[in-house]
């Protein structure tokens, strides 16, 4: 039993109902809610460079490698098997075939078949599922149909194995004797043990599986209606006592089932198929009227709700730069913005910008006025000459600041290429003063 599909790989050796041996790989080949391998995107054109696509395709290879070193190490076993079954769907084949459709393992002494029914994801589990079904034999008795004349079957002891016979007990063989002599009791007797029809008083069928269960379960639609066209009964019921209807898990498979029901009332019990209600045109053209009305409803309530949040973008975007230019224009040089709020041209700035500089020269001015003053105002003026008369390369005293003449003696002096200050503003009156002249 060989199953690949999607990235999951699953093999099995059966002898009889023994598990000799088992392997499974598991890849991760398809992007997630993509519905297609790496490379099927690739053959399409579409050459991704991501690290995640770089991935896949790395698993893929690993993947190719690791089952066909598995069929090579299986080779005991394909050479003494009777029949591989092999699932493989679509470019998942060349997992195990090649370009010439032949296969990678030995088959020279066993005839491979494809699985004839649906396949869930390639697991251990599954595997053993599908063996199950390919092995075991499901029948039906027609209890409408006349049982045949005994007087025209051969004896019954021909009929018997003679490989069987160690097996029977004493009570199989008298109940084969009384078969011979009584063959209306024991056809009774067939009947009422070994062929049980249904366990349950109500008289519903139950069995292991049915197709109409697999393709519920699968999802295939198609699948569901044709074998409910062909005749096959949707209340049979499977080993847990599920319904086909029951099993499906798809809604458009339920709608099939329910598609059915309107077309054909009478022809099966729907409330034992456990089939709610009748699916009419009527009724689906109603539904979807109600989905279209709710889609456009909610249609228009996005695109008003992009429409307030574009108008909340725009609105938050021009009190943002209303705030920026405010915030610019008021600390400009120190001076607050104007309580009018209205707009002041390139003019107007460039002359409050030379207003305020006519203040600076005024203010600086003034300062050396009153610098002039204070040496003026010096007993020894013979002596020391003032910061404003000094010669433009001469440097002032050790002991004295250059700008006031006041003495540095105990001080620490700020100095000033080779001038010497007893403070900040001294330094800063005497640059203005070396400055202009």
């Amino acid at each position: 039993m060989l199953l690949a599909s999607g990235g999951h790989f699953a093999s099995c050796v059966f002898d009889g109902n023994l598990v000799v041996d088992h392997k499974t790989f598991h890849r991760y080949v398809v992007r997630g809610k993509a519905g297609k391998k790496q490379s099927s995107k690739d053959a399409g054109g579409r050459f991704a460079h991501s690290a995640g696509a770089s991935m896949r395709r790395y698993n893929e290879l690993a993947l190719k490698k690791e089952i066909q070193e598995l069929l090579v190490a299986w080779k005991q076993y394909f050479d003494s098997s009777s029949c591989v079954f092999v699932y493989a769907p679509s470019s998942n084949h060349q997992l195990l075939f090649n370009g010439d459709n032949k296969p990678y393992f030995s088959h020279q002494n066993c005839v491979v078949q494809n699985v004839p029914m649906t396949v869930r994801r390639p697991t251990y589990k599954e595997a053993r599922r599908i063996y199950e079904q390919l092995t075991q034999v499901v029948y039906e008795l027609d209890e409408n149909v006349a049982p045949p004349s005994f007087k025209e079957d051969p004896p019954l002891t021909s009929c018997i194995n003679s490989d069987l016979i160690p097996r029977m007990n004493k009570v199989d063989i008298a109940d084969s004797s009384d078969c011979r002599e009584r063959p209306e009791a024991c056809l009774d007797s067939r009947k009422s043990n070994e062929f049980p029809v249904s366990s349950d008083s109500d008289g519903e069928e139950i069995c292991s599986s049915t197709p109409l269960h697999e393709a519920a379960h699968s999802g295939n639609t198609l699948k569901v209606l044709e074998l409910l066209e062909q005749g096959l009964d949707p209340c049979i019921k499977d080993e847990r006592g599920l319904t086909p209807y029951m099993l499906a898990s798809d809604k458009e498979v339920r709608n099939t089932f329910r598609r059915f029901m309107a077309s054909n009332p009478d022809k099966w019990d729907w409330n034992a198929a456990k089939v709610p209600s009748p699916l009419t045109k009527e009724l689906e053209e109603s539904q979807a009227a109600k989905q279209a009305e709710k889609d456009a409803k909610r249609k228009a309530r996005a695109k008003e709700l992009k429409k307030l949040r574009k108008e909340k973008e725009k609105k938050a975007q021009a009190e943002a730069a209303a705030s920026q230019k405010a915030s610019t224009s008021s600390s400009l040089k120190g001076k607050p913005q104007p309580s009018s709020g209205s707009h002041i041209s390139k003019e107007e700035e460039l002359k409050r910008v030379q207003a305020a500089e006519r203040e600076k020269r005024a203010a600086a001015a003034e300062r050396r006025r009153a610098a002039a003053e204070a040496l003026s105002a010096q007993g020894n003026s013979s002596s020391v000459a003032p910061s404003t008369v000094q010669p433009k390369s001469g440097v002032a005293g050790d002991i004295n600041c250059s700008c006031c003449n006041v003495s540095l003696a105990g001080k620490v002096p700020f100095h000033r290429y080779n001038y010497k200050y007893c403070s900040t503003s001294c330094m800063h009156v005497h640059r203005e003063i070396l400055e202009d002249e």
